[in-house]
């Protein structure tokens, strides 16, 4: 039996908004190793100060051999640089990137069955999920279709794969997609394809943090789905969405001592999720969005971060609103 956890409280002032502070997430983690080929890993999540409980992954593997494992469970989709490590001493920012929040709706986990593995420097996983539910899919993107497992609708099955190669340590760089029809039945006639695919990269060398992702989504027959959710004009789910971002960091002290970690951090956003909208319906240039984060991250050990940021936003339609953030995130 093993154990662990990690948890994050964020402070948020946005622009002509009252400030607040949550207690994002607390999590616990709780594993069993049965043998040399079966193991079962979990993460139960209590959110927003306890407010919402969520089991976050909870699969049982079985080890074929290291170029092949078969997993089956609640388990955590593999697109992008944050859903899998989402942990806050992990990525970079008060707040995890909105392409990744939006687009690739991390933190994202559904109900399925799949095989994972590597050898030499590729590793892949590849699994099949219960599909997404349009019915949650909005103007801002597709976060709302998450299932998360509970009572999750299953008329229709989604694909979720990934393979990424790792030529030297530190560094890695891969490819992800999603596909599966979203309209579980409910709704109307729209089957509602959905398609992520994304591309990814990162490295972590002599004390210099880069990453980078670009992702592109598509919804097929949006205008169909509009009709049965009863949007009209700009509140239109998009047909086409993408997003990225490119990160850099450098922590001052890695050259000087090993424990503690001082990283200054900016990054470069771009997100639209009305890239493109069905014909007859409006896109709303507010959803045509820049971010820039610039911040600060203390590590006084590597398991506990601090991290100070300011987010400069805009959009076409000039609605956008700057905000501060303050994160303080601990994994054990």
């Amino acid at each position: 039996m093993s154990f662990a956890g990690y948890g994050e409280m964020l402070y948020e002032n946005v622009e002509n908004a009252t400030p607040r502070i949550d207690f994002l997430r607390a999590i616990l983690y709780t594993g069993y190793r049965f043998n040399d080929r079966f193991v079962f890993n979990s993460e139960i999540e209590f959110e927003h100060g306890g407010e919402e409980v969520a089991i976050e992954f909870a699969y049982l593997d079985y080890r074929v051999s290291d170029a092949l494992t078969v997993r089956g469970g609640h388990v955590l989709l593999p697109l992008g640089l944050v859903n899998e490590l989402h942990e806050p001493n992990v990525f970079l920012g008060s707040q995890r990137p909105e392409t990744e929040r939006r687009l690739i709706p991390s933190t994202w986990h559904e109900n399925g069955f799949g095989v994972l593995g590597s050898r030499g420097p590729v590793s892949y996983r590849a699994y099949l999920v219960n599909g997404l539910d349009a019915s949650g899919f909005s103007a801002a993107g597709l976060r709302g279709g998450r299932q998360g497992g509970a009572q999750a609708l299953a008329a229709d099955w989604a694909l979720a794969a990934r393979v990424d190669v790792t030529p030297t340590p530190g560094a890695f760089a891969g490819i992800g997609l999603y596909r599966g029809d979203s309209g579980q039945d409910a709704a109307g006639d729209a089957d509602a394809g959905t398609t992520i695919v994304e591309v990814h990269a990162q490295a972590q060398v002599r004390g210099a943090d880069v990453r980078g992702l670009f992702a592109r989504a598509t919804v097929d027959d949006a205008a169909g789905l509009n009709g049965a959710l009863g949007f009209t004009g700009p509140q239109s789910v998009g047909s086409a969405l993408h997003g990225g971002y490119l990160q850099v960091g450098y922590n001052v002290l890695s050259q000087y001592v090993a424990d503690v970690s001082l990283l200054p951090y900016y990054r470069f956003e771009k997100l639209n999720t009305h890239a493109e909208v069905p014909a007859g319906f409006a896109a709303d240039p507010a959803r045509n969005e820049t971010f820039q984060t610039l911040g600060v991250e203390l590590k006084p050990i590597s398991s506990i971060a601090l991290k100070f940021d300011y987010t400069w936003v805009s959009n076409e339609a000039d609605t956008g609103r700057n905000r501060v953030g303050v994160n303080l995130g601990y994994a054990f």
